[in-house]
């Protein structure tokens, strides 16, 4: 079978999807009117006129399944960067939207958007006889239904656990020690709500510590060298894990069935995920992360992590991202994502391996894949490599496994809404 064919036949997963943070904050149109010129010129770095996600590019990459991941940008942000402060000014929607209401009401708002986005280019496509068709889905049956009427299903996913915070968590926890049962009872409250509405998976981290968990730092050291991490650095530190609440909503999360995704947690944090998941099957999920053994950077999960994870039935994305993937300055990411899916596979195996691409996050993607139409030649690339005796290196069903059975899967154990 040629690589076209397995890409064509497979169910092709992203774990890891920003569609909705430029259609959101700068208004940009997801029906894939923009210039490839401009994703192209901005290739290697977030700016407000490209775009890699547009529903058109993700019928052209193959995706039959989206995790469509809502961030709303922490306001530390504009502090610590002077583009974000600039694009604040530029774009006064990002200050209405985003840092006028509480987190959890800018999220709710960025999920709608994204659900109207998709329905009014489903009806465009009605119009124009199109036989594409992306579906918001809120269960188990309703994925179901829409992989076999060939519908592309997309799911709700939302990063950082400050996605949470209602009115009254909008303190920090050591400022309000009395508002804590407060506070914990909203942001249980909101996990519900989440949940209620189809989101499938939390990130418990992001860039800055929340009520939850404290987050790795997010850049390598060429990165810190480039950026003014102000507010970021005076929150970082490795030797915290989660809070006590973030404890209770780890518990939660697996008791109702939502996946808990441990990228961006500190090592001691993901440590306490595992402790607290036991031996439940099928809960956690690394979204869009590397390998500690090829890029020594503490985000990235260390060897026994990946075998925990492969041993309870989890999975990990792998991100499409340069810095987390290599640990040089290179524009040339598709050989480190082949190299991190392959000490994966040495390590636990090739049944614990997904996509998570970050696509229109604040990433650097690969040179070779700038957006998601351009994901097939992740499989043309993985197709070709032969194995010391000449053979394939990649058998057709690892191709399959990672590309998205090993999601399909995962996804059917962990997710709780069977309904």
């Amino acid at each position: 079978m040629n690589w076209q064919d397995i890409h064509d036949q497979a169910i092709v997963f992203d774990w890891h999807n920003h569609g909705t943070l430029k259609n959101f904050l700068f208004d940009r149109s997801l029906d894939g009117k923009d210039s490839r010129f401009l994703t192209r010129l901005f290739k290697r770095s977030f700016w407000p006129l490209s775009e890699r996600n547009t529903l058109p590019k993700m019928e052209e990459g193959g995706l039959n399944v989206v995790l469509s991941t809502s961030y709303i940008p922490e306001i530390e942000w504009v502090d610590d960067q002077k583009l974000i402060k600039f694009l604040k000014w530029l774009y006064p929607s990002v200050n209405k939207r985003v840092f006028q209401p509480t987190y959890f009401d800018a999220t709710n708002a960025m999920m709608d958007r994204m659900e109207e986005e998709v329905e009014l280019y489903n009806d465009v496509s009605l119009i124009l006889d199109s036989d594409s068709k992306f579906k918001f889905v809120k269960s188990i049956k309703e994925l179901e239904d829409a992989i076999v009427n060939s519908d592309i299903a997309m799911i709700h996913s939302v990063e950082g656990g400050h996605s949470l915070n209602g009115e009254l968590a909008k303190k920090r926890v050591e400022e309000s020690t009395a508002l804590k049962p407060l506070i914990e009872n909203e942001l249980l409250k909101n996990l519900e709500h989440f949940y209620d509405r189809g989101v499938a998976y939390l990130t418990l981290a992001h860039f800055y510590p929340n009520h939850l968990v404290s987050p790795v730092f997010p850049y390598p050291e060429y990165g810190i060298k480039k950026s003014n991490w102000k507010n970021l650095m005076a929150g970082w530190d490795m030797n915290k894990g989660l809070t006590s609440i973030g404890k209770k909503v780890v518990e939660a999360m697996k008791d109702m069935g939502m996946i808990i995704d441990i990228t961006h947690c500190t090592p001691k944090a993901r440590s306490e995920v595992y402790d607290i998941v036991g031996n439940d099957l099928s809960k956690v999920v690394a979204s869009h992360i590397g390998a500690f053994s090829v890029n020594p950077d503490p985000l990235n999960l260390e060897d026994w992590e990946i075998k925990w994870l492969a041993d309870h039935n989890c999975l990990i994305g792998i991100i499409f991202m340069n810095y987390w993937l290599s640990p040089i300055d290179t524009g040339l990411g598709l050989k480190y994502i082949e190299k991190t899916i392959d000490h994966i596979i040495n390590v636990a195996g090739d049944e614990v391996l997904a996509i998570g691409t970050d696509f229109d996050g604040f990433t650097d993607p690969p040179d070779e894949i700038t957006d998601i139409s351009e994901l097939p030649r992740l499989t043309r690339y993985l197709k070709c490599f032969r194995s010391g005796v000449g053979e394939d290196k990649y058998s057709n069903e690892t191709i399959a496994n990672i590309l998205g059975r090993n999601s399909l899967r995962f996804i059917l154990e962990g997710w709780g809404k069977k309904k």
